[in-house]
């Protein structure tokens, strides 16, 4: 998208260059006001009050300075009335430079200009001399000569020559910077439809060595974004230059680009004093950032050899040498943070100091939790307590392990659900793991499923013993080696618990061998001619003898029986 010129900004310059030129008419008055006030001394020291400068400036050139009172005027009063009165010479342009001529004025020198008519400049007193320590006709001779080179000056750069010439300077300048405004309109699309041209093609989704790395596209809008900005700023500063570049070809605004390229130069000296002072620290930093991205490289080379093989460490499990490695690259960088922090410009200040504190603030009291996720994260894989694609339960959930993250532990449960637990749960949890030795090259018994059925005691235990076996072989997963037993885990009031273990090395297939294996327990106990219930028993006991040991009763003591009437209603008779 191109931007062209829009006439505002002519009108803009142009404004601001009949200002410019409206300027002088200003001061002509100005200056006019200041005479009449100046022919009246008593006026004139009725309007001067407070403290004033006491140099003796032309055009915003200092000439010289005024350091003592004469009668009733200060050294200011002094200063300020010279100042009017050479404003007044300087300003009739069409005349000549006056002659200047030294008067006694016992005991003072008058310093008189050669007009019409003649106008007293400056006094030189005896005190002035003693306080410049020269005489006063040295002081004079050197105060004429001021004068007259600041009178020069001042209306050679006031002709009309030099003003024609400051115009067309300025013309110029305004024609330089319209042409830096149309390139670089010129040069800001050019650039996009580049840009534009380079994020649709092939080469912009290559990263290094040929391999798809990172498409910029969804960064375009916001690198546009700051490539404006960074445009916007550029012409900021050029019409700032402009203006003050401008503000130098006339006379009367020169003083303000002075001050201007002034600041300027002060901040630039500023800012190379500032980097001269911080190269010692800079070099250090740098030092620093070496070495610490040497170590890094280093330490990742050494894990990787381990994760390859090539290095053997005991201690150290295959699952741990990421998080190892992480924490020794963190516990690295924290290290060689903490070494250039002193060295980092602006440590000392209290802002860097009151940021730092509040960040840490926001840190300690806001992140909390999430250091308990980290510390949980690395509990958790150091204990080795599950590993990926181990079936686990946690708490009260079931499922197979997807992820393991610093923060949290995901789990995809037998109904295809994936949980995210914290880890700062996962540690404090009671944690199942089916998986370890089914897992376990070392072992080979394997996860030992289990379920419960409860048969009555008219059902031969050798029977059930063998129906449920059956069942087992004949289910898939089910590991022939070592075989399935039975445990008769309790002799119930009613009914025996018959408890078969199997081994398999399947557990994340458990919810299916479960299901097949109960089948199978159906049908073979259908086979063998048992059915699969938990009988109940009624029992009736005679409860008419006392009980009172025997040792208390009569010898010929006989229980109570029972007596039933007509009417089939039961009734307790004595003996």
């Amino acid at each position: 998208m191109r931007r062209r010129f829009d006439p505002w900004r002519l009108g803009l310059w142009a404004g601001l260059v009949v200002l410019l030129l409206s300027l002088p008419l200003t001061t002509v008055a100005q200056s006019q006001a200041n005479a009449a006030r100046a022919a009246n001394p008593s006026e004139l020291e009725q309007v001067i009050s407070g403290v004033t400068p006491t140099t003796v400036e032309l055009g915003g050139d200092p000439l010289f300075e005024v350091k003592t009172s004469l009668g009733t005027l200060s050294a200011s009063d002094r200063a300020k009335l010279i100042n009017q009165r050479l404003k007044r010479i300087a300003e009739k342009i069409r005349d000549p430079v006056p002659a200047f001529k030294v008067e006694a004025d016992q005991p003072n020198l008058l310093i008189v200009a050669d007009t019409q008519p003649p106008i007293a400049i400056a006094t030189i007193t005896p005190k002035d001399g003693e306080v410049a320590q020269q005489s006063q006709e040295k002081l004079a001779a050197s105060y004429i000569q001021k004068i007259r080179t600041a009178l020069e000056t001042y209306r050679a750069e006031r002709s009309p020559q030099k003003i024609l010439k400051a115009i067309l300077y300025t013309i110029l300048a305004s024609l330089g910077l319209i042409m830096a405004f149309r390139l670089g309109d010129r040069g800001y699309a050019l650039t996009l439809n580049r840009l534009h041209q380079w994020i649709g093609s092939p080469e912009s989704l290559r990263g290094l060595r040929g391999t798809r790395f990172l498409s910029l596209s969804p960064f375009l809008e916001l690198f546009l974004r700051f490539f404006d900005l960074g445009r916007n700023i550029l012409n900021l500063v050029l019409m700032g230059f402009y203006f003050f570049l401008i503000l130098s070809f006339f006379p009367w605004t020169e003083p303000l680009s002075e001050n201007f390229w002034a600041l300027i130069r002060t901040i630039f000296n500023q800012i190379i004093r500032a980097i001269i002072a911080y190269l010692p620290n800079l070099i250090l930093l740098v030092l620093i950032i070496f070495i610490t991205r040497e170590i890094l490289a280093f330490t990742r080379l050494f894990f990787r050899e381990i994760e390859r093989g090539n290095i053997t460490v005991s201690w150290l499990y295959p699952d741990w040498i990421e998080m190892t490695f992480r924490l020794v690259s963190f516990f690295v960088i924290a290290l060689a943070f903490a070494i250039a922090l002193p060295f980092l410009p602006g440590f000392q200040s209290p802002a860097f100091q009151g940021v730092s504190l509040l960040i840490s603030a926001l840190v300690t009291f806001g992140a909390a939790s999430t250091v308990a996720n980290i510390v949980g994260g690395v509990v958790a894989v150091y204990t080795r307590s599950f590993q990926l694609s181990d079936m686990v339960k946690i708490g009260d959930l079931v499922g197979i392990v997807v992820s393991k993250d610093l923060l949290v532990t995901r789990i995809r449960t037998p109904k295809n659900e994936v949980i995210t637990i914290p880890n700062a749960t996962v540690v404090t949890s009671n944690i199942i793991n089916y998986s370890s030795l089914a897992k376990d090259k070392r072992d080979a018994t394997g996860l030992i499923l289990h379920t419960t059925i409860t048969l009555g005691y008219d059902i031969p235990w050798p029977a059930v013993h063998k129906a449920l076996i059956a069942a087992a072989a004949a289910t898939p997963d089910i590991l022939p080696s070592p075989s399935p037993f039975v445990l008769q885990t309790a002799l119930n009031d009613f009914n025996v618990s018959y408890e078969l273990n199997a081994y398999t090395d399947c557990s994340e297939n458990m919810p299916a061998i479960y299901s097949a294996l109960h089948q199978n327990i159906q049908d073979q106990c259908n086979q063998a001619g048992i059915e699969i219930l938990s009988p109940g028993y009624l029992a009736m006991r005679d409860g008419n003898r006392s009980t009172i040991p025997a040792d208390y009763l009569p010898e010929d003591y006989q229980a109570p029986g029972f007596r039933f009437n007509a009417t089939g209603d039961s009734d307790y008779l004595p003996p």
